[in-house]
């Protein structure tokens, strides 16, 4: 024995729910004195730190910008204000390309095919374009200058880092606009 505690008692290591580092967990187990005295109870079914420990790997990558949570939370937005106007509210998250207005129009072109009002919120992120477009009842029931106030507050959001944050807003306050159907 070199008299390392960690070698004796089998420290692990432990992955926090709360965070991507690893801490280690120091200290022996409660059966770690005697453990060389008396045999390990096969029977024992107190909890160890590495029976509660889940090794985290990470869903967002650069194809997926969101967590699972976060797309939740916009889902339920995206749900809500559907439901409470009667228009189809879609949001884009991605690349526009070098014209991003022309592409948010035909995207919305697309939805306006199957349904009669549309909105589309699109972000790229990656260009730091937003587009909210507007078409048929839809523009009537959210006039431009709404559309430029709820532009407005997402890009605060998206200036502070909260890219979920700032669609939720949007999609709320363009909602709120439109009033119920």
């Amino acid at each position: 024995m070199s008299g390392d505690p960690h070698e004796e008692t089998g420290a692990t290591s432990v992955q926090p729910l709360h965070s991507d580092h690893s801490a280690s967990v120091a200290g022996p187990r409660p059966d770690a004195e005697d453990a060389g005295s008396r045999p390990v109870d096969p029977y024992d079914s107190s909890p160890r730190a590495k029976d509660l420990t889940t090794k985290r790997v990470s869903s967002v990558g650069a194809d997926r910008p969101f967590k699972p949570a976060q797309l939740s939370r916009i889902d339920e937005a995206l749900t809500l204000a559907s439901r409470e106007t009667g228009l189809l509210f879609s949001v884009y998250v991605g690349d526009l390309g070098p014209a991003s207005r022309a592409t948010a129009e035909a995207m919305f072109a697309k939805l306006a095919d199957r349904h009669p009002a549309p909105v589309l919120v699109a972000v790229s992120p990656g260009q730091r374009r937003l587009e909210i477009v507007t078409g048929g009842d839809s523009a009537r029931r959210i006039p431009n200058r709404v559309a430029a106030l709820a532009a407005l507050a997402m890009r605060g959001s998206f200036a502070n880092g909260d890219l979920t944050g700032g669609i939720v807003t949007g999609l709320r306050q363009l909602a709120d606009a439109a009033g119920a159907a």
